[in-house]
């Protein structure tokens, strides 16, 4: 159970293609799903790369908004609002879903409103019995600050996604400190764990990054652009990409994701908290 929040740098280090990833890779239990929200207020990359257009953006974050406007709430639109994505066998069996995002940034604004419902609604779904889901927002490199920051608030993790150059590790120093204090002026609430997932481009190793940032590199993906082109951009996968070594490591890397957001809860919640948690999470 885990809401996972990811955020970008300026540069493109690929937060929707490792969103994209991480939900092919993340082990499924039972009838659970896993959600990836493109909550990126610079507009979602999904419609128009991995769908390669194939679906028309009639269902998206925007629309969500638009339905709030009239009779429905939230979580009765949030629903009608989901895609379903392939497996790495090619088949949409529903346990892959995408909440595509905004068509351009323009929209962003409207949304003020409604991103703290988003990130409560978010939190919640992951203990609905009937549509328990873990949930993977991608930020883009700008919604961890603005108005949208309360979705990084709320998560269990907050990932920073940086390329091993020195123009990425140089850009992070900064978006780190960014980070630590939108996280941490949360009042009242536990601040959220923050790591960094390393993409191994470049001179700079998991510790030099860690020295370099002072903060914990929790996982890395490897640099394969041809194979990260089937997530980004739609590109024909063989049927070797589920053992390609970006698979491996993802799958690699949703296991300390995973450990740290069990001991974060486990810190945090007893019993009694979490039975009240489920509570005003059905309401």
């Amino acid at each position: 159970m885990a809401v996972i929040a990811l955020a970008g740098l300026p540069g493109a280090p690929g937060v929707t293609t490792t969103a994209l990833t991480l939900q092919r890779s993340w082990p499924l239990e039972g009838d659970r799903r896993m959600l990836v929200a493109e909550c990126d207020p610079d507009g979602g990359a999904v419609l128009s790369g991995a769908l390669q257009g194939s679906l028309a953006a009639d269902v998206s974050l925007r629309n969500l908004s638009v339905s709030l406007r009239g009779e429905q709430s939230l979580r009765e639109a949030f629903w009608t609002q989901l895609v379903r994505l392939s497996d790495d066998n090619g088949h949409g069996d529903g346990r892959h879903v995408l909440l595509p995002g905004l068509t351009e940034p323009s929209q962003a604004a409207s949304l003020a409103p409604e991103w703290s419902q988003l990130a409560e609604l978010f939190v919640g779904i992951d203990r609905m019995p009937t549509h328990a889901h873990d949930v993977i927002v991608d930020l883009g490199r700008n919604g961890a600050y603005g108005p949208s920051r309360v979705l990084a608030q709320r998560a269990d993790l907050v990932l920073l996604v940086v390329r091993g150059t020195l123009r990425s590790v140089n850009a992070a120093k900064g978006r780190i400190a960014m980070l630590r204090h939108v996280l941490e002026s949360d009042q009242g609430r536990p601040a959220p764990s923050l790591a960094v997932l390393l993409i191994t481009e470049g001179a700079y190793g998991q510790r030099e990054v860690e020295d370099q940032l002072e903060t914990r590199v929790i996982a890395t993906l490897p640099h394969r652009p041809v194979e990260a082109a089937v997530l980004s951009d739609g590109a024909r996968q063989d049927r070797k990409f589920a053992k390609s070594p970006l698979m491996k490591a993802a799958r690699d890397a949703c296991t300390p994701m995973r450990q740290q957001v069990a001991s974060r809860r486990s810190r945090l919640y007893s019993p009694t908290q979490q039975r009240l948690a489920e509570v005003r999470s059905a309401r």
